[in-house]
């Protein structure tokens, strides 16, 4: 049994392929492959060494978090600077003094709810915790200093510095804390 081409006699039964186009098609998709590499390099988030970081959604969050809570415990230092000041500063007028003491407060009542109202990891839970209570102590420092200023008793005044004196003690412990360390 014989078998005839249908094609009329003039065109060649052979399909040509060019090496010249699987170069081309090769070389535009290791060009693309780089470009991709490279927006992706700067795209991604970096850590404090500046290796990229993998966006799993736990890690991101937990990232954000840190990030978070190295920007918290920067205010807890500019609120403990802030009482300092202001109970250093005995000479101004009562007026001054309870406004100065007031935005203090007010620092550190908005510092206690940022944190509390800020979503965490599951993970992170004992971090949270420990900037809660950092925050707490905080408050309460910011609280009594409000107390003496009103009423500057050397009682109240003992209670402020031991409030105070246990905010320190937290934070210490918040920044040793393994979550915040520099990886």
């Amino acid at each position: 049994m014989a078998f005839e081409s249908n094609n009329p006699g003039d065109h060649a039964d052979t399909l040509e392929v060019k090496v010249d186009s699987l170069q081309r098609a090769g070389i535009l998709l290791l060009v693309l492959a780089v470009i991709f590499s490279v927006i992706g390099y700067f795209a991604s988030p970096h850590d404090e060494t500046g290796k990229p970081i993998l966006l799993l959604p736990e890690v991101k969050q937990m990232e954000a978090y840190r990030r978070s809570s190295f920007h918290w415990i920067e205010n807890f230092h500019t609120l403990d600077r802030q009482i300092v000041t202001i109970t250093a500063n005995q000479q101004g007028d009562l007026f001054s003094q309870s406004r100065e003491a007031q935005s203090a407060l007010q620092l550190a009542v908005q510092q206690a709810q940022d944190i509390d109202r800020t979503a965490f990891p599951p993970s992170a839970v004992s971090l949270h915790e420990e900037l809660i209570s950092t925050s707490l102590q905080y408050l309460e420092a910011a609280r009594k200093m409000m107390v003496w200023i009103g009423a500057p008793e050397e009682p109240k005044r003992a209670e402020m510095v031991e409030n105070l004196h246990q905010a320190r003690l937290s934070l210490e412990s918040l920044e040793g804390s393994k979550w915040l360390e520099i990886r």
